[in-house]
């Protein structure tokens, strides 16, 4: 779903416009100014032409392409330059069911061989596997009275 810009109203500069500048500034890139070198510099770690450049510096809403681009060529994480454009927001990079594995935790009650494998997202065809050594290592933890230093067996 394409979202808004987070400018106030048409014609006005956009908020974003004034984080990227400022990131872009402290990463080298002297965009400000349009003669000062940066926007060439940054065209060509970006791969971007100087013409979408000077748009975006201008305060054109940037492509996902583009914002793609910058983010591969000055190491901006892709996720804020979305959110900050207004591309995406914040939720849409949370991940459903992330919290399974804390509400076992934190309720008190350990979590199965079974729950843990579905909680890390075990593929089912290994799922058996891991349920085999959760339950080995849980055995060899509860007989091994030094399991936090490797247990007798690996002190020879």
């Amino acid at each position: 779903m394409r979202r808004r810009d987070h400018s106030e109203s048409p014609g006005e500069r956009p908020t974003w416009l004034d984080w990227l500048t400022g990131v872009l500034t402290d990463l080298g890139y002297e965009v400000k100014n349009p003669r000062g070198g940066g926007r060439a510099k940054l065209a060509r770690d970006t791969g971007l032409s100087a013409s979408i450049v000077a748009r975006l510096m201008d305060g054109q809403a940037p492509s996902y392409e583009s914002l793609l681009a910058i983010a591969r060529g000055t190491g901006i994480p892709l996720t804020d330059l979305l959110v900050r454009t207004g591309r995406a927001t914040e939720d849409d990079f949370s991940i459903p069911g992330a919290n399974i594995g804390q509400i076992g935790v934190s309720s008190g009650k350990p979590l199965t061989p079974e729950e843990l494998a579905a909680a890390a997202g075990v593929p089912e065809g290994d799922r058996d596997w891991f349920v085999t050594m959760i339950r080995r290592l849980r055995l060899s933890n509860s007989s091994d009275g030094d399991s936090a230093t490797g247990g007798a067996a690996a002190e020879g």
